[in-house]
């Protein structure tokens, strides 16, 4: 299930660097925050066989983490 919200969106230009690590767009400079959030998600998914990918939601960005099911 993706996680959305009616913000600003995304840039298309800036939707690879949100993944990196202390990255800010220039929309979100002045807002509090230090530019963690979806880097970390990003590497645990990664780190336990699953991705990240961004969309858009219209407005606002959609944010869908899938991992791989459990072993049985």
């Amino acid at each position: 299930m993706p996680v959305t919200d009616d913000g600003p969106g995304i840039p298309d230009s800036d939707k690879p660097k949100v993944l990196e690590r202390v990255y800010r767009g220039d929309a979100s400079r002045g807002t509090p925050g230090a530019g963690l959030g979806l880097s970390l998600v990003s590497t645990n998914a990664r780190l336990h066989g699953g991705t990240l990918t961004l969309a858009d939601n219209d407005p606002g960005p959609r944010v869908t983490l899938s991992l791989p099911a459990p072993l049985a």
